[in-house]
């Protein structure tokens, strides 16, 4: 995978999102990439967003202009072993979104059945742990 590099303020703090070492060795041709990135510049790791529990969100408090990028708050940019590198931020939901959340799929569970094709669904059950609906098991 090929490298990524990100700017850096006066004050090293990332400005922007990371480009790939191709991009700054078109912007930099002179400089030797072997011995590190250019001045004003910092490695990056990017690291791929969790995957959510079904009780999981992502912190809306984090991010900011980065979280531009997604359709969710809850990145950011830290130093970890040298370089910077995406954090992700999850929370649990609380006790009240749960609630909201099983309701919903509660609801949407029966606006589906309503709408089915004539299969029978009756003998599923609403799995709290999934939130969701499943076929018992034999």
């Amino acid at each position: 995978m090929e490298k990524l590099y990100i700017k850096l303020s006066e004050n090293n703090t990332p400005v922007g999102h990371p480009h790939f070492e191709s991009n700054l060795q078109q912007i930099f041709p002179e400089h030797d990439f072997s011995s590190g990135p250019p001045s004003g510049w910092m490695e990056f790791e990017r690291v791929a967003p969790p995957a959510l529990g079904p009780y999981e969100k992502f912190d809306d408090s984090k991010g900011g202009d980065i979280a531009l990028a997604f359709p969710h708050n809850g990145l950011e940019y830290k130093i970890v072993n040298g370089k910077y590198t995406d954090v992700w931020h999850v929370l649990d939901l609380t006790d009240g979104e749960k609630l909201t959340k099983q309701n919903t799929v509660k609801s949407d569970w029966s606006s589906f059945i309503a709408t089915s094709d004539g299969a029978d669904y009756s003998h599923y059950v609403f799995d709290e742990a999934y939130c969701a609906f499943v076929e018992p098991e034999e």
